[in-house]
């Protein structure tokens, strides 16, 4: 049976109940925060950590305890799952308000919950993904790891019903992102991905791809993406916390179509699971 904690009290997760009366329930007034761990390790805690404290920031939510607490939490909730391969969740909202009121009442406290959640072992994905070019419809502060997803909800349900893995989102002509990823292409060799400027989530997966590219020589360009370049582009992948590196084989509404990942995404991915096995 699955443990989580919920306001650093951890039970059986069927156990756990959360007051109706939550503004994370009632508004998604809350954001959240999701880590890879390998046997017991959390990958890159500190810079999930960071963008955890951005977000926090960014809808002025201030904690009313340590990140030793939570890190420390974390790693309980780690344990105790005993899987190999886990995405640990963690949510944070503003807290919990009686009157139901668009304006946060002074000094609510923050609910806090976290639980993990069993998944597969990222090198097992080696197939290609076909995916959706679909008009970005999300509200215009995707930087912000918000829980308020019911945009990038449906867009996957449409892929899904079509088929496709995932989507591939554009705004006024741009390339963004995909619903649950970032978006990288090769083009005459060198690594272009949407920059921070195409509203965007910085995702901790594609930062560290670009350090290993960079480190590989590989050249990369972080700029606005018109969506034609997408029917040029050698390969097209994706990147994600719990999938890593994601090869494109197939995108509907483009010309770009292959056969089988690409050499250079192939490179990539092997250089990035030597390193989340190493971290």
């Amino acid at each position: 049976m699955p443990f989580s904690s919920l306001n650093f009290d951890i039970k059986e997760s069927h156990k756990l109940s959360i007051s109706p009366f939550d503004r994370g329930f009632l508004f998604g007034d809350a954001v959240y925060e999701m880590i890879l761990s390998i046997n017991g390790r959390c990958i890159f805690l500190n810079d999930h950590l960071a963008r955890l404290k951005k977000s926090l920031d960014s809808i002025k939510l201030n904690l009313n305890f340590k990140e030793k607490n939570l890190v420390d939490e974390i790693k309980r909730i780690s344990n105790l799952n005993d899987n190999p391969f886990q995405a640990i969740y963690i949510q944070i909202s503003r807290g919990v308000q009686l009157a139901r009121n668009h304006l946060p009442e002074e000094n609510l406290s923050p609910t806090v919950f976290i639980t993990s959640f069993k998944i597969n072992n990222p090198s097992d994905r080696q197939k290609g993904i076909s995916a959706l070019l679909k008009e970005d419809e999300r509200w215009l502060k995707a930087n912000i790891k918000s829980t308020s997803l019911l945009a990038n909800v449906l867009s996957k349900i449409e892929a899904d019903s079509e088929g496709h893995e995932e989507v591939i989102l554009h705004k006024d002509g741009f390339l963004n992102e995909g619903a649950v990823s970032n978006l990288f292409l090769f083009i005459n060799d060198d690594l272009h991905t949407p920059s921070l400027d195409a509203n965007i989530l910085p995702g901790v997966t594609r930062g560290k791809l670009i350090q290993s590219a960079e480190a590989d020589n590989i050249n990369v360009i972080q700029r606005i993406i018109h969506i034609s370049e997408i029917d040029d582009a050698q390969e097209v992948f994706m990147s994600s916390t719990t999938k890593g590196v994601i090869p494109v084989v197939k995108i509907i509404g483009s010309d770009f179509d292959t056969d089988h990942p690409g050499d250079l995404t192939s490179r990539l991915r092997e250089i990035y699971l030597r390193e989340i096995y190493q971290a």
